[in-house]
């Protein structure tokens, strides 16, 4: 966190710190990388549960 200035809903500060975290929009190349680790993770899961259940 930074000091930036951000207040607490009653205009103090605690420890010089703000209350609420400042907000940083992702980008779209962000959302993309996001979403493709996604995808890299579940689709083992999904290949590992199918062969799993063909076996039984």
């Amino acid at each position: 966190m930074n000091k930036k200035g951000y207040t607490t809903e009653s205009g103090g500060r605690q420890n010089g710190f703000a209350i609420e975290p400042e907000i940083n929009p992702i980008t779209q190349g962000e959302s993309k990388n996001s979403f493709l680790l996604f995808l890299g993770l579940l689709l083992p899961f999904l290949i590992g549960a199918i062969y799993y259940f063909k076996t039984l």
